[in-house]
């Protein structure tokens, strides 16, 4: 009988060590692409899936270990523990876990096709339709710039959060937060008070949105939970402040430089940004037939003070009555983003589109056949797929298409 292998003994060499958990297809694809073209240097700096190369533990690996996911996790339920224990090097690290959004990408697996797309430091990629940030939050931890492009003020809240808090002032964080009664009495409003949304001249407002972004969070866990808003916020404002000096911490002590990062309020559908310019795209189109975004949120956009239904009118997605007209809709509309996707970004660059398959929803239409046919109508030259398959039992959704497109305008 011939001795047994493992894949990652035969794809690997023995001290090349992948991090725990990578044994996905999709994932083993991935480490595979940034072996093989990554030089030893890169991947100890940029790899989303190695643990150690030659014995040298890489960045991604060390960040994830310096920042203390038990203490930061130590009031939360057993399951959000779990959770994000389990996602220590997926999904619960940096700034990633303040406010989980719903639908939002897979981080290390950004990470990882940023290094497939030959993204560097200096570079500008761009997510049009960016929900919460999940791109510009990767692209500046390698030091990449970036810009967050989405219709919804509380999506651009959270993207301003995540990426601020990537590299600010611990002290003057510590300072602002400590009277969380205070904070707490300034907020506890039917809408936010112009405190902490209007600019000011000490530059303390994206301190204060951290605390805004909290209370935002706190609200939606008392909409799930037997307990009050007041004893839920400075649970979480806690936990937000905890991760951020947790992730300082790393930030410091592995010298991450980390990239620039613009947050835009506006519409994928006409862009306000220069020609040519971008060096890359990643994004997915929203997940409507599965996720109403409007009515996830609707408390929060209320809180804003924005009307939920308005802004609804606009969304890709959420127009149309029956099934047949909604997908007329949806797709009438991603074709003007991929149009304003040739125009701004620079040729031969490469742009992904990661779309779930939802055949229930769409009645048997498959949304990646559609969105390959409208990039190719824009000049988009379709390079290559991946299959991510999306685990939970509740996920209506069981896969997940990762479209490689190249600018060929």
């Amino acid at each position: 009988m011939q001795s047994f292998k493992p894949i990652t003994k035969k794809l690997f060499p023995t001290d090349y060590q992948l991090i725990d958990g990578t044994d996905e297809i999709f994932e083993l694809n991935l480490a595979l692409w940034e072996y093989e073209n990554l030089n030893k240097e890169d991947l100890i700096k940029r790899s989303a899936y190695f643990k150690s190369v030659e014995g040298k533990p890489t960045i991604h690996y060390q960040a994830c270990n310096l920042q203390n996911l038990e203490e930061i996790h130590r009031n939360s339920s057993l399951r959000t523990k779990a959770f994000f224990l389990n996602g220590k090097y997926s999904t619960g690290y940096a700034t990633h876990s303040l406010f989980p959004y719903r639908g939002k990408f897979h981080p290390q697996m950004i990470r990882a096709l940023l290094n497939m797309m030959d993204i560097k430091r200096g570079d500008i990629v761009l997510d049009p339709m960016s929900g919460s940030a999940t791109l510009s939050v990767e692209a500046n931890l390698l030091g990449i710039d970036s810009i967050a492009v989405d219709i919804s003020p509380f999506c651009c809240l959270m993207g301003r959060v995540k990426t601020f808090a990537l590299n600010l002032d611990s002290k003057k964080l510590n300072q602002i937060t400590k009277n969380q009664e205070k904070i707490f009495e300034r907020l506890n409003k039917p809408k936010v008070p112009d405190y902490f949304i209007k600019n000011s001249k000490d530059g303390s407002k994206p301190y204060y949105e951290v605390a805004l972004l909290a209370y935002l969070d706190a609200m939606g866990f008392a909409r799930r939970s037997s307990k009050s808003l007041d004893v839920l916020f400075p649970v979480v404002l806690n936990r937000y402040v905890t991760t951020i000096q947790n992730f300082q911490t790393a930030r410091e002590k592995l010298d991450i430089q980390i990239g620039k990062s613009k947050i835009i309020e506006d519409s994928a559908l006409n862009l306000s940004l220069e020609d040519g310019k971008i060096d890359g795209v990643i994004t997915s189109p929203p997940y409507s037939f599965a996720i109403d975004y409007v009515d996830n949120d609707k408390p929060q956009l209320e809180y804003l003070g924005h009307e939920p239904y308005k802004l609804k009118e606009n969304m890709i997605g959420l127009q149309g009555r029956g099934i047949s007209e909604k997908l007329e809709l949806y797709f009438s509309m991603l074709d003007k983003v991929f149009k304003e996707l040739a125009r701004v970004t620079k040729k031969e660059s490469k742009t992904i589109f990661i779309v779930g398959t939802n055949d229930i929803q769409t009645k048997g239409v498959r949304l990646e056949t559609k969105i390959k046919e409208l990039a190719e109508k824009q000049k988009f030259k379709f390079l290559f797929e991946i299959l991510k398959p999306i685990k939970g039992l509740q996920n209506t959704m069981k896969e997940e298409y990762i479209l490689i497109f190249e600018n060929n305008k």
